[in-house]
């Protein structure tokens, strides 16, 4: 039995044997007995009597701290101080701390499980999809460290704490460090335990992020194969094989780990810092593309007789009920429903060229293995929602796959984009957590076809929203979903420079081309075709009106629509079914006329129609289409 600790006296009556406190009570909290043992203190199972719950306590062992000078009391609060700053579900959260007589404790949240370093103990090496989620949780919480500015120095399977339902917390930030002002412990001692400490602390530099990532990538190298990566007789022979020994391949020990996972921890445990991943963020993001793989070669190895009930998921959208036609339409023009109005995405009035040529583009590019990053781009009115909503029914036909979409345009409601992502998957979309919590959920559908996130109107300024720029990342760095946007010309090379870390080639840019002059003529009687009665008289449309219609849309559908509505509202006004140039030209490009009523002075072209500024535009088309330009004497 190892020996019990002991804290000396300050009173000079000798040592206090901290190992035999069971039935003392600190503060509020009843201790029962001892859960663990280490260099810093004596972690007791204690009862708050106050609140009724099971707490951990931990008491400073003085005689065993290994402060080199420095005052124990101090270096032990600094520990709660530096982890009640950080914020995360998986971090072993603080209740308090205190000095009750000869006791300096800290009380902390009890975790009813094991670690991972005793359940290695007792069943040996873990299963890669066990070890993994574990790597990705811990990953999780070493992250939130991070971004709290705590370097933890001490990560191992001992301080990993599986609890109920297989959640890992990460504990004992006894030896850790912070950058923001928390005085704790001295950056200059070598903190950590062998096995695991980074080559760049063997030769006496101060630990940092990227030592806590080597670390970690030692543990899950341990969890994985049931030992360390380098061993040895004595301290001298492991600290010799951290500083030069080439890096274990886990394959050689664990028959069919994907390559995926080897090549994650052999790079976490690269002897230079800046060859390990470059954070815990983009580890974990790797860590869940291992767990993707293996759920995938799994269901490949054994399909299962039938494929289970995927978990619970918002049913696919409903189609937009068509709008009934204005009176002025439906009954001079004789239309049933409202043109360029809603429409089920998968029987658009018009799929050609070139809309229907990105369509199997965008969709080609979501089934096939190439980037999980697709921005399809064009101005506004280009065409993009559309193609979007015809995206995410011909995706979501299949009910294996997932595919949420939302609108990230600005609204007055304040959300963001990924908080309508989070809303539309039903998690929590508040909190510092709430990526987190989507990550989880898109990771319940491991073993199905990833899912697939569809976000449009990214419209803004020339960056992304933090929240959104990490969402690409994790799409990039993991692979266990795909996300398509949608915005402005330029906004792939946007989530090319902005994911983390920037990687030029993350992202396909799809350009949504705009419609040619006969392409826009094709569009619009595609429309008419599909809003009108069958059997009603044809509406005539000249020539110089599609040329018109072509420049001063600029191809666009949604600006073609607008344009179209009211080049229609004026041709009902008059009575005859014919679209001129005229109405082509005096047709407002902004907003739909309401109920189709155009302004009164609008109606009636004027006398000696064209005007010369209309003639110079008008030339300019028929020149561009190869027409002779605008006779001299002629009815518009």
């Amino acid at each position: 039995m190892p020996n019990a600790p002991v804290t000396l006296d300050p009173k000079g009556q000798g040592p206090l044997d901290l190992s035999r406190l069971a039935g003392v009570k600190l503060g509020n909290y009843r201790l029962e007995r001892v859960l663990g043992r280490g260099r810093m203190g004596v972690v007791y199972l204690a009862q708050d009597e106050a609140l009724l719950r099971p707490t951990a306590i931990k008491v400073l062992a003085w005689a065993s701290a290994e402060t080199r000078g420095q005052d124990p009391v101090q270096w032990f609060l600094g520990e709660a101080r530096l982890v009640a700053r950080i914020n995360d579900p998986r971090v072993i959260q603080i209740y308090g701390a205190a000095k009750q007589g000869d006791y300096c404790y800290i009380a902390m949240e009890y975790v009813a499980g094991q670690s991972t370093e005793a359940l290695i103990a007792r069943e040996g090496r873990l299963p890669p999809e066990t070890a993994t989620d574990i790597l990705v949780q811990a990953a999780s919480a070493l992250h939130a460290a991070h971004v709290a500015g705590v370097v933890h120095r001490d990560v191992k399977p001992g301080n990993l704490l599986i609890g109920p339902g297989g959640m890992t917390k990460l504990g004992d930030f006894g030896m850790a460090h912070g950058s923001a002002g928390v005085p704790v412990g001295n950056a200059s001692v070598r903190a950590g335990t062998p096995f695991y400490t980074a080559p760049e602390i063997w030769r006496g530099a101060v630990a940092n992020q990227a030592s806590d990532i080597y670390s970690l990538g030692a543990t899950y190298f341990h969890l994985l194969t049931g030992r360390p990566p380098f061993v040895g007789a004595d301290l001298a022979e492991v600290e010799r094989a951290h500083l030069t020994a080439a890096i274990p391949d886990p394959r050689e020990l664990v028959h069919g780990l994907p390559d995926s996972s080897a090549s994650m921890v052999m790079r976490a445990l690269a002897k230079n810092p800046t060859d390990r991943q470059p954070s815990a963020q983009v580890l974990m993001w790797e860590g869940r593309r291992v767990l993707q793989e293996l759920a995938t070669a799994e269901h490949a190895a054994n399909p299962p007789a039938s494929m289970a009930a995927p978990p619970a998921r918002p049913p696919p959208p409903r189609p937009p009920a068509a709008r009934p036609a204005p009176p002025a339409l439906a009954g001079r023009l004789k239309f049933t429903q409202a043109p360029f109005g809603p429409f089920d995405p998968a029987a658009a009035p018009f799929q050609a060229a070139p809309l229907d040529g990105v369509r199997r583009q965008l969709r080609s590019l979501v089934e096939g293995p190439g980037a999980a990053l697709v921005a399809l781009t064009g101005p506004a009115g280009s065409g993009r929602s559309t193609l979007l909503r015809q995206l995410a029914g011909d995706v979501s036909a299949s009910a294996a796959r997932l595919v949420l979409l939302a609108d990230g345009s600005s609204r007055d409601d304040g959300r963001t984009a990924v908080q309508r992502i989070c809303r539309a998957a039903g998690v929590p979309d508040e909190g510092a957590t709430r990526l987190d919590g989507l990550l989880h959920r898109l990771g319940e559908e491991r073993g199905r076809p990833v899912p697939l996130l569809i976000l449009d109107g990214l419209d803004g300024g020339p960056g992304l929203a933090p929240d959104l720029a990490t969402l690409a990342s994790a799409a990039h760095w993991s692979r266990t979903f795909k996300l398509v946007v949608a915005g402005a010309p330029g906004l792939g090379r946007r989530l090319s420079s902005e994911t983390t870390p920037a990687t030029p080639d993350s992202c396909v840019e799809l350009p949504v081309p705009p419609l040619d002059a006969d392409q826009v003529a094709h569009y619009l009687r595609a429309w008419l075709l599909a809003s009108r009665a069958s059997g009603a008289p044809p509406i005539h449309l000249s020539a110089d009106a599609l040329l018109l219609l072509a420049h001063r849309s600029g191809g666009r559908p949604g600006v073609i629509d607008v344009i179209g509505s009211n080049m229609l509202a004026l041709a009902a006004a008059i009575g005859r079914p014919t679209i001129t140039s005229w109405q082509a030209w005096a047709a407002s490009a902004e907003t739909t006329w309401p109920e189709a009523r155009p302004p009164a002075e609008q109606v009636a072209a004027p006398p000696g129609w064209p005007t010369p500024e209309a003639r110079v535009v008008i030339d300019t088309c028929r020149r561009n289409a190869g027409l002779p330009p605008w006779p001299e004497e002629r009815n518009p």
